[in-house]
């Protein structure tokens, strides 16, 4: 049994590892969030999305998919929008402190 999934995981290719890193990176972030291991509202989790957005529409090179390739372009805007906002308000703070 083991060896059938070390048998499948070797037969992946380089796009699908790709995704399947993007979903790693996408499962711990929102663990993370769900432990309040990081804040929502914060750079660590904006970075780790966009990463993990980045990572799954690059996977869709090999199998596109619109409905999927819509959602992750949309992430990416929204997650790189987000992270603007966020450093501009630190560039903020600090010029008034």
């Amino acid at each position: 049994m083991v060896h059938d999934n070390f048998a499948y995981i070797s037969q992946l290719s380089f796009a699908q590892l790709i995704g399947l890193a993007g979903f790693s990176a996408y499962l711990i972030s929102f663990a993370m969030l769900q432990f309040k291991l990081i804040d929502g509202n914060g750079i660590a989790y904006l970075l780790m999305n966009l990463i993990a957005a980045g990572l799954v529409l690059f996977s869709l090179t090999e199998s596109f998919n619109l409905a999927s390739a819509l959602i992750q372009v949309s992430w990416l805007v929204i997650g790189v929008c987000g992270l603007s906002l966020r450093l501009m308000q630190r560039k903020m703070r600090s010029a008034s402190a």
